[in-house]
């Protein structure tokens, strides 16, 4: 599964302005992470993990998992490892 890379943590740049929980969950659903387990993990709701990443979907102008995927490997969000 992919890490997180240090410098994904600057959201106001690279991040497309996601706060912090958006972008773990962003990065949670990008290592395979269900809702579930997201929600789960994070101590939140099913439906608020899923508007979360909803939110942070919008903010970086994709509509789905791989498309989210592509960016975050493109911007170096996470790494290949």
């Amino acid at each position: 599964m992919p890490n997180i890379a240090p410098s994904s943590f600057d959201a106001g740049k690279k991040c497309g302005g996601l706060d912090p929980v958006q972008l773990r969950i962003v990065t949670l659903t990008i290592s395979g992470y269900s809702s579930q387990e997201i929600a789960k993990k994070l101590g939140i709701s099913v439906p608020a993990a899923k508007r979360h990443l909803s939110r942070a979907c919008d903010k970086l102008h994709v509509s789905n998992p791989l498309e989210l995927a592509l960016y975050a490997l493109h911007y170096q969000l996470v790494n290949e490892d």
